[in-house]
């Protein structure tokens, strides 16, 4: 979605999500009937099941933010579907994150799950694996809270003429 970015050109709507749902679901059932029962074994069991899991690993952000609100809100004692403001983009905008900045983030989780299941099914584990927490390294320096210091502590701090109060 190239025109959705913060400030967006297109209002996708509920027909649009609808859409887009229908179009992962389509996708996903047409990609499972191509799976051969007889290469579910061995060593092809992972590419052969390859086409269930890349949805479902495209889907995983999402499914971990919906899981995580309502069993927030359940525990808070309050209605499952009741909004609130503590979905990860909202919380990626409070660490001070801009709004294009939040969706990067969240894009780049998603890949990362994606390309590790990809890598799961045609690499040995352990390679999947360093590509896995050597992503994630990179994505936790990147979502690190941006510093903003005052010009003025900065200079003072440099020269070591701090006023107090």
């Amino acid at each position: 979605l190239p025109h959705n970015t913060f400030r967006a050109r297109i209002f996708m709507g509920d027909t649009g999500s609808m859409m887009l749902g229908l179009l992962l679901a389509a996708g996903t059932i047409t990609l499972i009937g191509q799976v051969d029962p007889s290469s579910i074994a061995g060593p092809t069991l992972l590419p052969t099941l390859l086409p269930i899991l890349l949805p479902v690993a495209v889907m995983a952000v999402p499914v971990i933010d919906l899981v995580l609100a309502v069993l927030r809100r359940t525990r808070a004692g309050r209605n499952p579907f009741a909004p609130d403001k503590q979905h990860l983009h909202h919380r990626l905008l409070e660490m001070g994150h801009s709004q294009s900045r939040a969706v990067l983030v969240m894009y780049a989780w998603t890949g990362l799950i994606s390309f590790t299941a990809v890598a799961v099914a045609f690499f040995p584990i352990g390679y999947a694996l360093l590509g896995f927490f050597v992503g994630l390294g990179g994505i936790l320096l990147a979502i690190r809270p941006p510093v903003h210091k005052p010009i003025a502590v900065v200079k003072s701090l440099r020269t070591g003429t701090r006023k107090s109060g």
